[in-house]
């Protein structure tokens, strides 16, 4: 890729199980995205980072991609850098309500695209480009959600009526109605993933498309209220869903809908972390299970 030059690659150590490598060539920054398994190809991603760029949605661009690279078992990507850093305690809480809107309006863009099937997004296909998951239904995507009930369930991480509160929730969740298709969502959001210029505080773009999948429309807000007592507090959550109403609708019964897509995002995560040794994290999932469990959902 950089003939005649000397590029220096660094491994970051940060972020999750995407090797990823800074790199630099004559003082110009990018980092070079792996995939995570042999074999394994990123052209939806790339696909994805494509059609939100032209949809108007401030992310890196991917300068070169090659889904088969003959040095390597997986395929790699060359991404600029984007400006800024992950939100948190310390953006002005002011600032944050502003960015918290602008994202907003850029997660219902992404997720009012179109996604054929349910579950991970591995495949592009034709020449529109669109979009294909794995599952051909949404049952079959759910099968994995319930699995993981049984999990928490037979865990003794929870009392005996919230054990059954838990099993209710996910078999209503597991019910909705399939679509037919589904909506992409970038299935990871929360506020790591949103970044901002560290001088001005102004909204610099997402993150981090490697967890793309097709699910239900209300799958990030879900995410999002999953994380709802960390950086995304009530009102930062009230700004969040402000600008998504800017280009995306919202069904009357919302609430109940996001309380239930976090509800099976944290279900589903509690029962991998089960199969860990204990940490913090699995600790906090089991906190807020038990929130989500007491709550109605978001009140905005």
């Amino acid at each position: 890729w950089f003939p005649g030059q000397n590029p220096i690659s660094e491994r970051m150590r940060s972020g999750g199980s995407t090797p990823v490598y800074r790199v630099t060539v004559d003082d110009v920054v990018m980092y070079l995205r792996l995939a995570e398994e042999p074999g394994e190809r990123r052209d939806a991603e790339v696909c994805v980072h494509e059609l939100l760029r032209e949809r108007g949605v401030p992310l890196l661009r991917v300068l070169r991609f090659e889904p088969d690279p003959p040095e390597l078992d997986r395929s790699a990507a060359l991404t600029s850098v984007i400006r800024g850093r992950p939100i948190g305690r310390h953006t002005p809480i002011a600032a944050l309500q502003g960015i918290a809107h602008a994202a907003g309006r850029d997660l219902a863009t992404i997720n009012a695209i179109p996604v054929q099937r349910y579950g991970w997004v591995d495949l592009v296909r034709g020449e529109d480009r669109h979009l294909v998951a794995d599952h051909p239904i949404r049952a079959a995507c759910a099968v994995e959600y319930l699995s993981a009930t049984e999990t928490v369930i037979a865990s003794g991480c929870f009392c005996a009526s919230r054990s059954a509160a838990v099993d209710e929730a996910m078999w209503i969740w597991a019910g909705l109605p399939d679509a037919g298709s589904s909506r992409l969502a970038h299935g990871d959001f929360d506020a790591t993933h949103i970044y901002a210029d560290p001088e001005t505080h102004t909204y610099a773009g997402i993150i981090d498309f490697g967890e793309i999948r097709g699910a239900d429309p209300l799958y990030d807000l879900g995410h999002v209220w999953m994380h709802g007592a960390d950086t995304f507090g009530t009102a930062v959550f009230e700004h969040l869903l402000a600008g998504y109403r800017e280009r995306g609708d919202l069904p009357d019964n919302w609430r109940d809908r996001v309380r239930l897509q976090s509800i099976a995002i944290v279900t589903r995560a509690l029962a991998i972390q089960l199969g860990r040794p204990p940490n913090p994290y699995r600790h906090a999932l089991i906190v807020r299970l038990r929130m989500l469990l007491d709550t109605s959902g978001p009140t905005s």
